[in-house]
């Protein structure tokens, strides 16, 4: 079901909330819905996203609900983007946390 911004942070937050650890340890980024999500080949996990903790997505209506979602969450809670991966057009927001290498 697509979802507006506010929707999109409320949900997200308390994903995260539930799961826990300091904002700053989550990543969040934006993909398309026909899109490999990033993560799979970031470095930071595995290629699986089976077992990937903390992963979580939602589905905007818009790419710009999406965008703003992405901003919103990284300016407002302190998450941090996808490594090296700029929120891309697209209207799947995603956080997870990374299982290794951390930053």
């Amino acid at each position: 079901m697509r979802i507006g911004q506010n929707e999109i942070v409320e949900e997200l937050t308390a994903h995260m909330r539930k799961l826990g650890g300091e904002p700053d340890e989550w990543r969040v980024g934006a993909a398309a819905p026909n899109a490999k999500l990033p993560i799979q080949n970031s470095g930071e996990n595995p290629p699986s996203l089976s077992g990937l903790p903390g992963l979580a997505c939602r589905e905007a209506f818009t790419t710009y609900a999406a965008a703003e979602a992405v901003d919103y969450l990284v300016s407002a809670f302190g998450l941090r983007p996808a490594r090296g991966l700029p929120c891309a057009p697209g209207n799947i927001v995603f956080v997870y946390r990374p299982t290794e290498n951390k930053e």
